[in-house]
């Protein structure tokens, strides 16, 4: 009686199971649709940006009774000034909700509770623009009150806020504030539904950056935080109990409080170090935290405090003030000789509140004996936002090797040298900029001698054997500068016009200069990044180099006389009328090459080349080995011009899928000795004239694009033989020609002449007596690859088919039968003149295909001369970049329709020789 009982309250127990994961499964199907199109309208309806993810996640089971929300890949993207900006991305947003408020909610629009929120590797990418403008303000101002109803509809209940390795980075332009955080962690947890509670939070970040007004306070430092606060909801206001900052190895104690209202922050809060050793301050410093730290010995005091009272909103600013000072301090590493010590400083750091802008750092002292050499040091800064008003001084001596001695640095080999410095500058910047140089106190030198760093960070040692730099009011000067990076030597002289608006503002490091070089090999320069190796344009210069180099090497080309004007300027060198010797001829290239993006370098080039060697051209450089394979077998010379466009990849090398260019080439006269296309026309056709011939000079055009070099049709003459060549070979070495043999019948022999004719045939052309015919041409097709080419009777393309091609000959043989009929072969007479006017008839149409395919040519490449000079006048920024873009563009556009003015009149001459000679051919003139 038992079992039967036990069995249904079983299958009892299982079914209501059953029923209660069916309905958990299903609860997220239901509301999942709901919410995230209620997420979308409210987010657009809410907010001036691009708001998207990748999916929505809803499930019962992670936090069971509770609903799990969770959206991932989320981004926040900026419109307008900001379109294309990130402001914010999150791996992964995870809410629990109240499974009962949910329910109410759909029901009868009842507020909804969440219960935690978690991000997972949220980023954070906040800019203001030098006029204020910041890339946060996104909320549409019209849906303000809005906004508002709906957040009286959304009770908060939280338990728990967690954030997972987190960045943040801020770029305030207006103020000259930079700051980064990385490696992000925090756990804010407390009962949120009460009115007073305990806030218990747990922070850490792996590195965090602070640089203002050019000067950087906190450098990669280590930062963790544990605080307790008293909440008051009520009040908004959360009061310090037991906190703890530390930053790297210095600790900081905080008092005070925090309040909060709808648009102010009210602050009242002081810290202090509670600790006096002196190696706690130096643990900010990145070069000594980072090695062997814990082993440091160390002797000194430190004292370190401050506050920061008052208000914060858009437009307050709370007062704050920060005092450091450094006694007796010295450091030294058990396993180095030497010690730092008799380590002094003083620093204040003082806002009387109102603004940023009343920021005043004075640094009055600072003092180091490093081996046996004192530095000293003072700063003072103020109104850094608004006209930064600096006072800086510098002396002292410092021997590279005795700083090796006492610091260990990573991944330095070897470091040596000597620099000094004795050197003043008062001024505000605005002096600078207003060029009121009486206004401006700079003096002194600074030296650097027998300096040498090799280091794994650099594939190569870097030498300098002497810089001398002068400060006069009105510029820096750059009097002397030798040195070497592994083989390359380099000279300087030259100005830098605003150092210190370079240090203070971060703008481009702006000058010019002489740079002469015995011998500069850029492939020293070469990056060691395991799948690209490039070479980097430095980012924040705007230098311009008259440049001589006796020999530049690159990869394997050996270049000579090298002499231009070469411009460094937005992560890009520009070359102006760049010049040089090499391939045994001259080179000359106007153009640019850049790294905005490292992982795809792009270049623009306009190229003169003069008398190269083919076989030297073709050795050193990939481009012709792809693109002319010929000249693997050619010996001669060549000159060219070339516009080329495109991207660099692995080794420097061009992507040759994404080139795109034309140009135009003329040669000697060329020897080809060995190419199989010619040794497989003349087993073909049984004509050794064209095994390993002689041509005569050659005059082509040509446009590259998508992996192919197109070739314009051109002749090439051997002897009183005639090619007519047009078509295109790839990449890939693949051939796709049409050719037009042109030859006297009587240097035809007869084995030649059975083998054309035996072509002839088995393409159906049949009924035409060639050995009748003064003048032999035929058409013929070049196909298969360089390594196993294929010659065909033409079917079609620049040249037509075989009955166009063979027109010359078939006028001959008109013309032996007109001579061969008398009076009364008048239907002889009338066959010779149908096929003559059907001759003249294809030749028309031929040259109207050849005016077609012409005017195509000339339209791409008039087309893409036009978008090369709009994409260099596009790039160009500032008026003087402008104004020379603006010139460079219109010689662009002016080339490009020269190129393609020749290409239609070069069309239209052999359309209408075409023509001229069928109808001298059908009307019996030579």
């Amino acid at each position: 009686m038992t079992t039967p009982r036990l069995r249904k309250l079983a299958i009892g127990l299982g079914g209501t199971v059953v029923v209660l994961l069916i309905v958990m499964a299903l609860v997220p199907l239901l509301f999942k649709g709901r919410i995230e199109t209620a997420a979308r309208g409210a987010i657009n309806d809410a907010v001036n940006a691009e708001v998207a993810w990748q999916d929505i996640g809803l499930t019962v089971f992670r936090n069971f009774p509770n609903l799990t929300l969770s959206i991932d890949e989320l981004t926040v993207v900026g419109t307008g000034t900001f379109a294309g900006d990130t402001l914010a991305s999150i791996d992964q947003l995870r809410l629990v909700l109240d499974l009962p408020s949910v329910v109410a909610n759909w029901r009868r629009g009842a507020p909804l509770l969440v219960r935690e929120l978690v991000l997972l590797e949220p980023a954070l990418r906040l800019l203001v623009q030098e006029d204020g403008v910041a890339n946060w303000d996104i909320m549409r101002e019209s849906k303000q009150a809005a906004a508002t109803d709906t957040a009286s509809a959304l009770a908060v209940s939280l338990r728990q806020f967690r954030i997972e390795n987190g960045s943040v980075t801020i770029d305030d332009r207006a103020a000259g504030l930079t700051s980064s955080v990385t490696g992000y962690d925090q756990t804010l947890s407390g009962d949120f539904g009460s009115e007073r509670f305990l806030l218990k939070t747990s922070a850490s970040a792996e590195a965090v950056s602070v640089r203002f007004a050019g000067i950087p306070y906190l450098s990669r430092v280590g930062m963790a935080i544990e605080a307790d606060l008293d909440a008051d909801m009520a009040e908004r206001r959360f009061t310090f109990r037991d906190n703890k900052l530390r930053l790297n190895d210095l600790e900081l104690a905080f008092a005070g409080s925090i309040g909060l209202d709808s648009s102010r922050t009210m602050l009242d809060l002081t810290f202090e170090a509670p600790s006096t050793d002196f190696r706690h301050i130096i643990s900010l410093i990145p070069a000594i935290y980072a090695q062997d730290f814990a082993a440091i010995e160390t002797s000194g005091t430190m004292a370190l405090g401050g506050r920061l009272n008052g208000v914060h909103s858009e437009t307050e600013f709370p007062a704050f003030a920060l005092r450091a000072t450094v006694s007796d301090g010295s450091f030294k590493y058990p396993d180095l000789p030497l010690a730092a010590r008799d380590i002094g400083l003083d620093l204040s750091l003082d806002n009387a509140g109102g603004s940023l802008d009343r920021t005043v750092l004075d640094l009055s002292r600072f003092h180091a004996l490093i081996g046996s050499n004192p530095i000293d040091a003072t700063l003072r800064l103020s109104t850094p936002v608004s006209d930064p008003d600096v006072a800086l001084t510098l002396a002292g001596k410092v021997d590279l090797a005795e700083v090796r001695r006492t610091m260990k640095l990573d991944g330095v080999e070897d470091l040596a040298g000597v620099i000094s410095a004795d050197a003043a500058i008062a001024t505000r910047l605005s002096s600078l900029d207003r060029g009121q140089f009486d206004q401006v106190n700079a003096r002194g030198t600074i030296d650097i001698r027998n300096f040498t760093l090799t280091s794994a960070d650099f594939p190569h040692a870097i030498v300098i054997d002497e810089t001398l730099l002068r400060l006069t009011p009105r510029l820096t000067e750059l009097a002397a500068f030798r040195g070497r990076i592994g083989g390359s030597d380099m000279a300087m002289t030259g100005t830098l016009d605003n150092l210190l608006r370079f240090v203070m503002r971060g703008e481009p490091l702006h000058g010019r200069a002489a740079f002469r070089s015995v011998k500069f090999d850029l492939n020293e320069w070469q990056s060691s990044d395991d799948t690209l190796s490039i070479i980097p344009v430095p980012a924040n210069l705007d230098l311009v180099l008259d440049a001589e180099i006796a020999t530049l090497v690159w990869e394997r080309l050996n270049l000579t006389d090298v002499a231009g004007t070469i411009r460094v300027k937005d992560q890009r060198v520009t070359m102006d009328d760049l010049r040089m010797k090499g391939l045994g001829g001259t080179l000359a290239m106007t153009g640019y090459y850049e790294t905005v993006d490292p992982a795809r370098p792009t270049f623009d080039a306009t190229m003169q080349l003069t008398e190269l060697q083919i076989p030297a051209a073709f050795q050193a450089l990939t481009t012709i080995q792809r693109f002319a394979p010929i000249a693997e077998f050619a010996r001669g010379t060549f000159s060219a011009q070339l516009g080329i466009q495109g991207a660099l990849g692995e080794q420097m090398m061009p992507i040759l899928s994404a080139l795109s260019g034309q140009g135009a080439l003329q040669t000697s006269q060329v020897a080809v000795e060995g190419f199989p296309a010619l040794d497989a026309l003349a087993g073909k056709l049984k004509l050794p004239q064209f095994t390993n011939p002689t041509f005569r000079a050659i005059q082509s055009t040509f446009a590259i694009r998508d992996g192919r070099l197109h070739v314009q049709p051109f002749d090439v003459e051997l002897g009183e033989f005639k090619l007519n060549v047009s078509g295109s070979n790839g990449i890939d070495q693949s051939l796709e020609y049409a050719l037009r043999l042109q030859a006297p019948s009587g240097l035809i022999g007869a084995e030649a002449g059975q083998a054309i004719s035996g072509m002839l045939t088995q393409a159906g052309k049949v009924g035409l007596n060639l050995g009748a015919a003064d003048l032999m041409q035929v058409g013929l097709a070049l196909g298969g690859t360089v390594a196993k080419p294929t010659i065909g009777i033409g079917t079609g393309g620049p040249v037509g088919g075989a009955r166009d091609a063979i027109g010359q000959a078939a006028a001959g043989q008109v013309r032996s039968l007109e001579r061969q009929a008398d009076a009364g072969a008048e239907a002889a007479r009338q066959r010779a003149r149908a096929e003559a006017d059907s001759l003249v008839a294809d030749a028309e149409r031929r040259a109207e295909a050849i005016r077609a395919e012409a005017r195509q040519v000339a339209e791409r490449v008039r087309a893409e001369g036009a978008q090369a000079a709009d994409s260099l006048v596009a790039k160009a920024s500032g008026p003087i970049a402008k104004a020379g873009a603006e010139v460079a563009a219109k010689r662009l556009r002016r080339e490009a329709d020269t190129r393609a003015t020749q290409i239609e009149r070069e069309a239209d001459e052999r359309a209408e020789a075409l023509v001229s000679a069928a109808r001298r051919g059908v009307a019996g003139e030579p």
